[in-house]
């Protein structure tokens, strides 16, 4: 057994290192459009360095803005981007997202939300990026 301890070391030592796909950092405001069930909404997500984030939502109905936020965590783990949801709206409703990360650059990102299997794509804003008011996408 401990043969098979040494061997496997040295036989790993000797690998060739195999490149990992690194995204760039996804701290930063960004923002993007759709949702699952109304491809119209749009959102602003600001994560920052230390793993918090808050997302509003804006979802457009003739032309009047219905807003809503979230508030909690994230965490990359290699292609997989978590968020812990843990307020709606100030209230108490938490839940886990899990998406996978397609493609990251330092200006936008795709993710999948995997449950769904529904694409989104953000483009990274200034902080002080306000979303457009729904008169001018309805």
């Amino acid at each position: 057994m401990r043969h098979i301890s040494i061997c496997a070391g040295i036989c790993l030592a000797a690998l060739p290192a195999i490149p990992t796909w690194a995204a760039p950092s996804l701290a930063g405001t960004w923002f993007g459009r759709g949702q699952p069930f109304d491809k119209q909404s749009m959102y602003l997500d600001r994560l920052t360095a230390d793993g918090k984030i808050h997302s509003r939502f804006r979802d457009c109905r003739n032309g009047k803005a219905i807003d809503s936020t979230e508030d909690g965590n994230w965490s990359l783990s290699g292609s997989i981007l978590t968020i812990q949801i843990n307020f709606h709206n100030g209230q108490l409703m938490p839940r886990t997202d899990v998406y996978r990360l397609d493609f990251a650059s330092a200006g936008d990102f795709k993710i999948t939300y995997e449950l769904l299997n529904f694409p989104f794509d953000e483009r990274r804003v200034a902080d002080n990026y306000e979303m457009p008011p729904c008169q001018l996408v309805s």
